[in-house]
């Protein structure tokens, strides 16, 4: 996986449900293997802020090409509820690392870290659909 500017590898997933696409997380890490909880976040203000930004704006973030790729994994997917795991290259493409019906939201621990994260696994953030 290209690695950022900042030396770090970011792994994004987003959930489509219902024909609606809905950012879960970006995890950032200096390792290659990410997952969210064990990623550099905790402990990395910035990393939650980026993580945050893709919460609240994940069209501005990925940008329009990328939002297209995601619409077109969805529409082969066919799937009523499934997840998307993936990457961006050093041009901005999409990077799909796995794409299934058995990916999970997991809730994140009580704690104000976790808020963004959290707000989406209770139900209260919109989806995407239509980005």
């Amino acid at each position: 996986m290209p690695a950022a500017a900042d030396g770090k590898a970011r792994k994004y997933r987003v959930m489509t449900i219902d024909g609606h696409l809905y950012p879960v997380h970006l995890a950032v890490s200096s390792h290659w293997k990410i997952h969210f909880f064990r990623a550099d976040m905790a402990d990395r203000p910035e990393h939650r802020a980026e993580d945050a930004a893709f919460l609240e704006n994940m069209p501005g973030v990925l940008g329009p090409r990328v939002m297209a790729a995601l619409d077109q994994i969805q529409a082969t997917l066919g799937l009523d509820y499934g997840g998307i795991d993936f990457g961006l290259s050093d041009t901005g493409d999409l990077l799909l690392f796995e794409a299934n019906a058995t990916m999970v939201v997991n809730a994140p621990d009580p704690d104000e870290r976790w808020a963004t994260v959290a707000r989406l696994s209770t139900g209260s953030s919109p989806p995407c659909g239509g980005c």
